[in-house]
């Protein structure tokens, strides 16, 4: 059911608070942040009816509410919208702001560039331009024949026909570019205090695995490979004033600050 409006300000403004300062959040504290007028009295009614239908939850009897995990659910899912590239300052920003916000963080050049065009260097090499590599083969007529068929499809699907074909040259200098080290991993050491917290450490090596965030869809995560409690994000993004393409994942506690951490890395 569709919550009215004040109802849906206290609850957002309960979890925004929450996500600042971690703590519960009583009628009084809140009336002070509310952007409209409304008694601490008026405030509680609104707790209990966001109480009754599993919004929030009161730890203590005398004490303030924290949201449920299904409300920190929606609220990142109405939040945060991967369905177009971060333009980020740097990566070097994403970096440090990991680490005010104890994320795990993998930023990577992305495998998805396709294969633009073919060129004859004068009958003597070939060049493979992709969106941001070039690849140089000796020339052989066949081979430029049989590869001005795949102009236009995605450099992983050229460079798996290569290794069915026996253009094992190509294969291996693809396979180079693919292999290349992520451009940043922060953030390990929360993840190893997520999994002694948690007592499972299964995750960590799903995260190690090598091209493990080109092969899953951009998309906010809340289970599956996502430990309970815990949220992923994985998103395209660029770095200002340059095109090329890169691939983010995001990892931490539901309660981190990911809106924080998304609007600083901007800057």
């Amino acid at each position: 059911m569709k919550r009215n409006s004040k109802q849906e300000l206290i609850l957002e403004s309960i979890i925004q608070e929450y996500l600042k300062s971690r703590m519960p959040i009583g009628s009084s504290e809140l009336q002070m942040k509310l952007r409209v007028d409304m008694s601490p009295s008026t405030i509680r009614i609104y707790f209990k009816k966001l109480s009754d239908e599993g919004s929030l939850v009161q730890l203590h009897v005398s004490g303030g509410r924290v949201p449920t995990l299904s409300a920190l659910q929606t609220y990142w899912s109405e939040r945060i919208d991967t369905g177009k590239p971060l333009s980020i300052k740097s990566v070097d920003k994403v970096q440090r702001v990991s680490k005010e916000h104890n994320l795990f963080c993998i930023v990577e050049k992305s495998s998805y560039a396709l294969f633009n065009e073919l060129i004859n260097a004068q009958n003597r090499f070939l060049i493979l331009v992709f969106d941001a590599n070039e690849v140089v083969l000796k020339y052989n007529p066949k081979v430029e024949q049989f590869l001005g068929r795949f102009v236009g499809c995605e450099m992983r699907v050229l460079k798996d026909v290569a290794a069915q074909v026996g253009l094992y040259e190509l294969h291996e200098k693809l396979s180079q570019i693919f292999s290349q080290t992520p451009l940043l991993k922060e953030g390990e050491k929360e993840i190893y205090a997520i999994a002694k917290e948690l007592r499972n450490d299964t995750f960590i090596e799903q995260f190690q695995k090598l091209h493990f965030v080109e092969s899953i869809t951009n998309g906010i995560y809340f289970d599956g490979f996502v430990p309970h409690g815990c949220m992923a994000i994985k998103q395209k993004a660029h770095v200002k004033d340059d095109t090329s393409a890169l691939e983010m994942f995001c990892f931490g506690r539901i309660e981190s600050d990911f809106e924080s951490f998304f609007n600083k890395v901007k800057e």
